[in-house]
C-alpha cells in the first residue's frame, strides 16, 4: 500500500503535483484498535501537519477517524467496506460488499450450482454487516444459508468452527476474515481436508492474503474485487509498468488495497483540482457530507472509471486469476 501511494505521489507531481504543489507523503500506522487509530490520527495532523488523511484501514476505527477529521482535513477511505454512509469530510472510494456479493453469489449459483452456503467473519462491525448482506442476497436468490460463526481476530484454534463447517452440508463457505486471521483459517480448513469437498469464497482475499495461505491450502478459493493484478488492461500495465520501475521485480505483490491508495490521492488531487484550492479546512467543508461514491470515483479521471467491473478471482497457486468479469 506505501508503495502503491509512493507511485500515485510521483505520478501527481511529474503532472505539476496538485495545483502547482508536490505531494509529500507521510505515513502512520492506525493499528486496530480505536485508541491506536485516534492516536495516530492527531499526530499526522497535529505534529507532522498532514492537509489530508487517505485512509487504507479496517472499518472498525473509520467512523472515529471521521469524526477526529471533522473540518479540519478531507478523509480519503479506501479500502472494500461495508457500504454504509461514512462520517463529515469523508469520501468512500472502495467496493461495497453489496457491489461485490451480488454479482458473485449469483455466479456461484449458476456457474457453481451452489445453494447451501455457511457464512465465517471475524467479530466486528465489517463482518457482522456483511452477513446480513449476504443474508439478504441469499434470500432474493431462493439460497440457503446452513450455518454461521464469527471468531476473533487474534490466532485461535479454528477446529470447532471446522468442524461446524463439515456438519453444515454446505457447498459454499463465505469468509469475511481479516489479515492474519484468514491465512490461518485457510491453512487449517485445507488441512482438514474440506478444500476438496466444498468451495470458499472470500472477500477482501486478495494477493497479499493467497500469498499467505500458499499453494498447498487454496485450492477451490474464489473472491471477487474489482482489481487483480494480473488482469490486464491499459489501466494496470501502465500502473504496474511504473510500480516495479519503482521497486523491482520482487516487490510486494499488487492488489485491491494497493489501487485503493494510489486511487486515494488521484481523487484528492481532483478534489482539489474542482474546488480550485489545497487548503485542508476548504476540502473538508467541500466534503462535510459524504460525496457519493459514484461522484468520488468519477474525480478519478481516466485513472481508473467510476464504475469499475467486478472480477471473479480463482486462486492458482499463489496468484489470483480472473475468470469472469460479471459486471459494471
Amino acid at each position: 500500500m506505501e508503495a502503491a501511494a509512493m507511485v500515485g505521489a510521483a505520478e501527481i507531481n511529474a503532472a505539476g503535483g496538485i495545483l502547482g504543489d508536490p505531494i509529500e507523503l507521510v505515513f502512520g500506522d492506525c493499528g486496530f484498535s480505536l485508541g491506536e487509530a485516534l492516536h495516530t490520527v492527531d499526530s499526522l495532523i497535529e505534529v507532522e501537519g498532514v492537509e489530508a488523511i487517505i485512509g487504507g484501514h479496517a472499518s472498525n476505527v473509520r467512523d472515529a477517524v471521521s469524526r477526529r477529521v471533522a473540518s479540519r482535513v478531507p478523509y480519503i477511505y479506501t479500502p472494500q467496506y461495508e457500504g454504509v454512509a461514512c462520517g463529515p469530510s469523508t469520501v468512500a472510494i472502495g467496493s461495497t460488499d453489496d457491489q461485490l456479493l451480488d454479482p458473485a453469489l449469483h455466479w456461484l449459483k449458476t456457474e457453481k450450482h451452489a445453494d447451501r452456503f455457511f457464512f465465517v467473519g471475524n467479530d466486528y462491525v465489517w463482518p457482522r454487516m456483511a452477513l446480513g448482506t449476504t443474508q439478504r442476497i441469499l434470500r432474493r436468490e431462493g439460497l440457503h444459508l446452513v450455518g454461521q460463526a464469527f471468531v476473533p481476530t487474534a490466532s485461535m484454534d479454528h477446529s470447532r468452527v471446522i468442524a461446524q463447517i463439515a456438519q453444515s452440508g454446505a457447498q459454499v463457505v463465505i469468509l469475511a476474515l481479516v489479515g492474519l486471521c484468514a491465512v490461518e483459517f485457510n491453512r487449517a480448513f485445507a488441512a482438514a481436508g474440506l478444500d476438496q469437498k466444498m468451495l470458499r469464497f472470500g472477500l477482501i482475499v486478495d494477493e497479499t492474503v493467497i500469498c499467505g495461505i500458499g499453494a498447498e491450502a487454496s485450492t477451490n478459493l474464489f473472491t471477487a474485487a474489482n482489481y487483480f493484478a494480473a488482469h490486464r488492461s491499459n489501466c494496470n500495465d501502465h500502473f504496474l509498468e511504473l510500480y516495479h520501475d519503482a521497486f523491482g521485480a520482487l516487490a510486494p505483490p499488487v492488489s485491491a488495497a494497493s489501487i485503493g491508495c494510489y486511487e486515494g490521492l488521484h481523487v484528492l488531487a481532483g478534489l482539489a483540482e474542482e474546488v480550485r484550492t489545497r487548503d485542508s479546512r476548504i476540502l473538508a467543508e467541500r466534503v462535510a457530507r459524504p460525496l457519493r461514491q459514484t461522484y468520488a470515483r468519477f474525480l478519478l479521471d481516466e485513472v481508473r472509471g467510476e464504475r469499475p467491473t467486478v472480477y471473479i478471482g480463482q486462486a492458482d497457486g499463489v496468484t489470483l486469476q480472473v475468470v469472469t468479469a460479471l459486471s459494471h
